[in-house]
């Protein structure tokens, strides 16, 4: 399979000398909806493509998951080796990703970009760390990076040990910083300075240009805040108007989703919406019995949109429970890992009678973004968290060797989940409310 993805890319590209009369390439390509496309010439789109088969053709395996819950759900895991990115990296552990869709190059697409965004994280030879030394590197900061700084300080392995850095820019006026290498790239166990507190997958993202990638990254980053504030924060969520497209975008997709389903799963929306005004949503759903809680999490440009990646999210969460659950009942507790035990705990809880995830009978405000550029929401997101004090950092992981795009966002006054780290936004909320684990128990979300 992985040398069919190779043949494939090239014939995509146009290489008729190395994919000539290659019908089982042709197949792939139809199958992705790729066919075709070298006909028009060799655009940003195609080749970003093409570097995603190529990609595949590296990984150990890629395969396809049924979802029983979301039988219309299509898909795609895959593994791959770390060392892929780096021979500092030999010997660590395969890692595992997966992607979803309605339609096989959506999954495709969502599943290897995954995995090139976390090849393109990893630490290689080539990155430039700083030691300290710089002049003023700390005058460059505004409070809440300077808090992270001091958190990772105390967090550091070795106390005598001076911290690493990354350079990154500033996106309020493009100047340059630095910034804790811990936290830009995944780096080899006996290299780093101190432990990540929180996924290093959250605010990074692959896309088709830099501008998408960074626009995705940053629309994480208010996700989880927003999951965050309201899961950990007690902030109750949002109804959205029944009349709002948004209700129909998620009635039409869920007959596609559940079409066929063994089981019945009730399913509703949350509008987790914050102070920024992006729109943030929770797709929620459980067994008619409330057991079973499953979510999805997404912050999008428009309310109807974050409701279809919320659901798409949704329903991977329901594949995944299923497999732990498979995994559980096949050999036992001991084959259990801790994030299979978050997944077994969330499920346990009674979503018909958390009060958190029902929705009050208010509406958010969302944002008006009205510019169609990447490039231009992005800044004018970059601007409203700027009013509300948080700074932005960017930094472009794209590696040759993958040749994706790849950015990493960082905003240190965001409040990310999961996070080891509680920001004063926080702690605002859980002041205001008394917190939401008087209504989870305490059980995380993710």
């Amino acid at each position: 399979m992985q040398e069919l993805f190779a043949r494939a890319a090239s014939l995509l590209l146009g290489n008729a000398v190395d994919a000539a009369g290659d019908h089982d390439a042709r197949l792939i390509l139809q199958a992705l909806e790729y066919a075709g496309e070298s006909s028009s010439g060799i655009d940003a789109q195609l080749a970003n493509r093409a570097h995603l088969l190529i990609a595949a053709s590296r990984f150990s395996r890629v395969f396809e998951l049924a979802a029983p819950d979301a039988p219309g759900l299509i898909s795609f895991g895959a593994q791959f080796d770390p060392a892929l990115a780096d021979p500092l990296h030999d010997g660590s552990p395969i890692v595992g990703v997966s992607g979803v869709g309605l339609t096989l190059q959506e999954a495709f697409q969502g599943c290897i970009g995954e995995g090139v965004e976390y090849l393109s994280q990893l630490q290689t030879g080539t990155d430039l760390l700083l030691k300290p030394g710089v002049d003023e590197w700390a005058g460059k900061l505004g409070p809440n990076a300077l808090e992270l700084v001091a958190a990772l300080s105390e967090r550091r392995m070795q106390p005598e040990r001076a911290l690493s850095w990354c350079r990154a820019t500033r996106l309020t006026d493009g100047g340059e910083v630095l910034l804790p290498a811990d936290i830009c790239l995944r780096r080899p166990s006996a290299q780093r300075d101190c432990a990540p507190p929180y996924p290093l997958s959250i605010g990074s993202a692959a896309g088709p240009s830099r501008d998408a990638a960074a626009l995705h990254g940053l629309l994480e980053l208010i996700e989880r805040d927003a999951a965050s504030l309201w899961w950990r924060g007690g902030q109750l969520p949002r109804s959205i108007p029944l009349q709002h497209r948004a209700g129909f975008v998620a009635e039409e997709l869920l007959q596609k989703l559940r079409h066929g389903a063994s089981a019945e799963r009730r399913t509703w929306l949350l509008d987790i919406t914050t102070d920024i005004g992006v729109p943030c949503v929770a797709a929620v759903s459980c067994r008619v019995d409330g057991s079973g809680f499953a979510f999805g999490l997404a912050a999008r440009l428009a309310l109807e949109a974050a409701v279809r990646s919320a659901i798409m999210e949704m329903c991977q969460l329901e594949l995944a429970d299923a497999v732990v659950a498979t995994k559980r009942s096949e050999r036992g507790e001991s084959a259990l890992n801790a994030q299979d035990r978050i997944h077994l705990q969330r499920a346990a809880i009674d979503a018909g009678q958390c009060r958190l995830l029902q929705p009050v009978a208010e509406y958010a405000a969302h944002l008006p973004l009205h510019a169609t550029e990447a490039s231009a929401i992005f800044r004018l997101i970059v601007q409203r968290l700027e009013k509300l004090g948080i700074e932005t950092f960017c930094l472009d992981l794209t590696r040759e060797r993958f040749a994706v795009q790849v950015v990493r966002v960082i905003a240190p006054g965001l409040q990310l989940e999961p996070s080891e780290i509680v920001t004063t936004r926080l702690q605002d909320a859980v002041t205001r409310t008394g917190g939401g684990a008087t209504y989870t128990g305490g059980i995380p979300l993710i």
